[in-house]
């Protein structure tokens, strides 16, 4: 009868194997510190693109938020248009970080890999318009027409591709609600700012200059509605993978970064 000899692992391996796993933990801590930090430039977004108005603001006179766009800030018209360009230029910078950040996070929650980088790309996007437009202030014509003006038409995607990456993740509630009504208000906002509304009064035969009235003093008010529609949910999309994020490090569950 053969008798079985269990022999202990001697302390070097110990040592070493436990050395290793420290190694593991810190650099899976390191990543998760990295990808925190850049999802909170995602939350930062739309503070930063109201922010940097409300501080350009006090230097254009008799400035109206309701009636004057926001790239009107940083034209010659004011006296310090710096404020404004440099604002945009660190919403965009804002928005490049934050793409880096939401694509490592979705990748590690298990969201396909087109999804988790077309939503990277759209904020990607999204940074490059908010750059050009600092770069290059009214009355320049690549302020609207530029290449890189061109190149930040993903903005459009956000508030549809940001819903779609995170849905499975924030599962319902009160997150699922706010995309769902911030979609309804872009639906609704659409055929006001598309002129969709204006032909079909035209067609119709119909006097609308009450409206037209409006259109041409509420075009700054109608802008910052869409801003709100576009950047509010990186925020909050941010927001929501940073919790799971922050969730997943303190139950000491390994998630892929």
């Amino acid at each position: 009868m053969l008798n079985t000899i269990h022999s202990e692992p001697s302390p070097a391996l110990v040592e070493e194997q436990t050395s290793r796993i420290q190694i593991e933990r810190a650099a899976r801590k390191g990543t998760a510190t990295i990808t925190a930090l850049l999802l909170r430039m995602g939350i930062a977004v739309p503070f930063l693109y109201f922010g940097a108005q409300l501080a350009a603001a006090p230097f254009f006179p008799g400035y109206s938020f309701l009636a004057r766009d926001a790239s009107t800030l940083g034209s010659p018209g004011s006296t310090l248009p710096a404020v404004f360009n440099i604002g945009a230029i660190c919403v965009g910078i804002a928005s490049l970080l934050a793409a880096w950040g939401f694509l490592r996070a979705l990748r590690s929650f298990g969201v396909g890999k087109a999804l988790a980088w077309l939503t990277a790309l759209a904020l990607f996007s999204s940074a490059l318009g908010d750059i050009n437009a600092g770069l290059f202030p009214l009355p320049d014509p690549r302020h609207a027409h530029g290449v890189l003006a061109t190149c930040g038409i993903g903005v459009f995607l956000l508030p549809f591709i940001l819903p779609l990456a995170t849905w499975k993740l924030v599962r319902g509630g009160r997150v699922a609600a706010y995309f769902v009504a911030n979609l309804a208000a872009l639906f609704a906002l659409f055929p006001v700012m598309s002129g969709m509304v204006q032909r079909l009064a035209i067609s119709a035969g119909m006097n609308m200059q009450w409206y037209q009235s409006f259109l041409n003093h509420d075009q700054g008010l109608l802008q910052r509605i869409f801003a709100l529609i576009v950047f509010v949910p990186v925020a909050v999309s941010a927001w929501v993978l940073l919790h799971l994020l922050q969730r997943n490090e303190s139950s000491g569950l390994r998630v892929r970064l």
